[in-house]
């Protein structure tokens, strides 16, 4: 099979283009991340039974648009962070014991909620101003505060969701370090250990970006996507977060 190859190859490019392109003032935690990069996108494939493993995780996906699967797959994406924190040498998880998965999968799923109440709260407004604007028809004075309420809407919401976008890897690590829901909502304790280690969180918070956008293309493909890219740009997001742990670590010591 041809597909761990191009994307090894994929992953050594991407690779020396991080490693040439550092700041040389952050060049010994940067190198420490880049070491783990190729890792990320290739670990997967290292598993003797991968395919299994991806073919199962695929029929979450699938039932993710019931909402059930969606807290079986995070807690197994929190494990294979686990599994990189702890140095495990197959940091892919097999699917027994679904139960603690769930569990795991929907205590970071409240967490990730209430870190979205915000944006949540802030759309109740619009959604009444909509109701308003169509009761009244065109009422100039309903518009108006709907497109000053909208425009307000929007320069809270970007910066909110860019924070939470760099912040999140460090959530995840602090959560799945004793999986404890407290831990992922310490904003004062992720806020310093971001500013500790900022340069290596925005890298892998990027990277996690474009892999998960990535997905988007495989599911639009007949759904190949729920198959494989996005159980894979997932899996590579959840090693980066647990190498990034272990990279704090060892600054730390």
């Amino acid at each position: 099979m041809h597909t761990p190859f191009l994307v090894e190859r994929s992953a050594l490019l991407l690779e020396f283009r991080c490693v040439i392109s550092y700041n040389k003032r952050y060049s010994s935690a940067f190198i420490v991340a880049m070491k783990d990069l190729g890792k990320a996108f290739t670990f997967p494939f290292k598993d003797p039974d991968w395919i299994l493993k991806f073919l199962i995780g695929a029929v979450f996906a699938l039932l993710s648009i019931f909402l059930v699967g969606i807290f079986f797959l995070v807690g197994y994406f929190i494990q294979v962070t686990q599994r990189v924190m702890s140095r495990d040498p197959q940091p892919l998880p097999d699917w027994g014991n679904i139960g603690a998965k769930f569990v795991l999968g929907f205590k970071f799923c409240v967490v990730y909620f209430i870190y979205m109440l915000p944006v949540f709260l802030l759309m109740i407004p619009m959604i009444g101003l909509g109701i308003a604007g169509d009761v009244s028809g065109e009422d100039d004075v309903v518009a108006l505060i709907t497109l000053v309420y909208s425009f307000a809407y929007t320069l809270i919401v970007i910066p909110y969701g860019l924070a939470l976008t760099v912040l999140i890897p460090v959530i995840i690590y602090r959560f799945a370090e004793r999986e404890k829901i407290s831990d992922a909502l310490n904003l004062p304790t992720i806020v310093r250990e971001f500013k500790l280690n900022w340069q290596n969180t925005v890298i892998v918070a990027l990277i996690a970006m474009g892999v998960q956008s990535f997905a988007g293309v495989g599911m639009a493909l007949f759904f190949v996507g729920v198959f494989f890219t996005t159980i894979y740009a997932y899996l590579v997001s959840a090693y980066l977060t647990g190498a990034l742990y272990l990279e704090r670590k060892a600054e730390i010591r």
